[in-house]
């Protein structure tokens, strides 16, 4: 019975830390334009208040994830959630614009350590037979937490009147589920410190960056979760000006086709043991390209296909990449995902600079364009992929 408590217990406390830092990240984004109008910035400049925080989580999950190999995942991930909390209560009060973004930055930084801990922390804590489950808890917690704030943050920006009450309802909330958070997390049984040595993980992270096939691997996940993340950013624009003219809260209900995400990883796995991962990314990014003519059309009901379909196949497209980064690195493993996390990140921060002259030349559709040729790339580094894993194994054949 005490096993059981205590995997409910850890389980439950990993989920409520994956809400609230999705929440924190991701509930401005239906805010944009808002955003826009308040500052009185450009829609390039509003689009960097996703930018900030995700190149913050990207730098901030190799730290973290270094660091607690030495003091410990459940410390360090205490200690970052309640830091990166604090600064959730201060956005609200900040009127300067840099200021506003640099604190964004600081905020992905620190609530990065729970994805950087949360998998480890599971591991060494539970039974092999019980970490698929609760993997798959803490996944859709991720999940939970992304699509819940942003339809929070749309709604009550009007209910509330302000995008500060709605920031500060946003902290409010995610501080009490981290009070749960505090309170049930049980201590580590089965943590052994590491001694940090700098030298050999950076020695790590570069022979991971020579590998050709890993390389290429990061180069395409993060083209596609930039697309992904920014296409939706400027939607947000997009619905609120004619012919649409959505209000905030029908604009937030965009972000319920991510739904179409959830189911898409489920099928996953069962597609990759008839095909292949390499094929399963690939199979993704195609979909993405096919929701990418579904979303050129002006109709709002083909568009919403069109949405349903783009979060189909980008997180169909990742459940396999991340996969296959796992089975091609060899060695280092953990850092191989590490950097898989950093270029994730990266591409959807710098993605919006990509996009911006598409859009402000052409509009949605130069969204849809900048993304289109993105992902033709993406499909083209897949093929070189599969020439670089094609030539190795003829390496491996002949030495043999």
């Amino acid at each position: 019975m005490k096993k059981l408590t205590h995997y409910n217990r850890l389980v439950l406390s990993v989920c409520l830390c994956s809400v609230v830092t999705f929440s924190n990240i991701y509930w401005l984004q239906p805010l944009l334009p808002t955003l826009q109008h308040e500052f009185n910035i450009s829609l390039l400049a509003a689009n960097l208040t996703m930018s900030a925080p995700l190149l913050g989580m990207g730098l901030g999950l190799l730290i973290f994830a270094s660091l607690s190999d030495s003091i410990g995942r459940r410390p360090i991930l205490l200690k970052g959630m309640i830091a990166g909390l604090c600064v959730s209560l201060l956005l609200p009060l900040v009127e300067n614009y840099s200021l506003f973004l640099s604190l964004r930055f600081i905020q992905g930084a620190l609530l990065s350590v729970c994805p950087a801990v949360a998998i480890p922390l599971l591991g060494e804590e539970l039974r092999k037979s019980w970490l698929p489950a609760a993997v798959g808890f803490y996944i859709a917690s991720n999940t939970i937490g992304g699509i819940s704030s942003r339809l929070v943050g749309g709604a009550s920006v009007d209910l509330l009147g302000s995008w500060q009450a709605t920031g500060y309802a946003i902290a409010a909330f995610t501080a009490i589920l981290f009070m749960a958070v505090y309170f049930i997390i049980p201590k580590q049984r089965h943590f052994t410190a590491q001694q940090f040595k700098l030298k050999p993980s950076l020695n790590m992270f570069s022979k991971h960056l020579q590998r050709p096939q890993l390389l290429l691997l990061y180069i395409v996940i993060g083209l596609a979760f930039g697309c992904f993340v920014n296409l939706f950013s400027y939607l947000m624009s997009v619905l609120e000006e004619a012919p649409y003219q959505l209000p905030s809260a029908l604009r937030s209900l965009v972000f319920i086709t991510f739904l179409g995400g959830t189911m898409s990883a489920s099928l996953a796995g069962k597609f990759s043991k008839k095909h292949g991962q390499l094929a399963g990314v690939a199979t993704g990014v195609c979909i993405m390209l096919l929701a990418n003519f579904l979303l050129s059309n002006h109709n709002l009901s083909v568009m919403i296909i069109g949405m349903i379909m783009m979060a189909f196949g980008f997180f169909f497209c990742h459940a396999q990449a991340s996969t296959l980064v796992s089975r091609t690195a060899k060695k280092g493993k953990g850092s191989a995902q590490a950097l898989y996390s950093l270029f994730y990140y990266t591409g959807a921060s710098l993605g919006v600079f990509f996009i911006a002259p598409f859009y402000e030349r052409w509009g949605w559709q130069g969204v849809l364009t900048s993304t289109s040729i993105a992902l033709i790339i993406c499909l083209a580094l897949l093929a070189l992929y599969q020439v670089k894993y094609t030539v190795q194994q003829k390496q491996v054949s002949s030495s043999i």
